[in-house]
């Protein structure tokens, strides 16, 4: 049976009623409060843990030598079909221009 099932017919049973569901109220912003702390807490020290990584400009420089090797391979790739590259071409700006004028 639930705890609200009856309705108050009394004053003091009326306050009952409204004292009970502030107090489930007040728990209710509290664990609410407690989860979101918790969450805010975890990100602020990933961001934390982040921003002090002392490998970083490793990882910039290694990020930089892949992305210049993958220009370099899409460069050789063009050279070595260049039928195949100038198909790609119009076929993409072909695909632009028909989303562009659709509607």
């Amino acid at each position: 049976m639930s705890r609200f099932s009856h309705t108050p017919t009394t004053r003091e049973e009326i306050q009952h009623e409204i004292d009970s569901l502030m107090r489930a109220l007040d728990r209710l912003k509290h664990d609410t409060a407690r989860e979101s702390r918790h969450g805010l807490d975890n990100l602020r020290s990933r961001a934390e843990a982040l921003w002090h990584d002392v490998h970083w400009d490793e990882h910039c420089a290694d990020l930089s030598r892949r992305t210049q090797d993958a220009g370099r391979m899409a460069r050789d790739c063009a050279r070595q079909h260049p039928l195949a590259t100038v198909a790609l071409a119009a076929g993409a700006c072909a695909l632009i221009g028909y989303l562009v004028t659709r509607r």
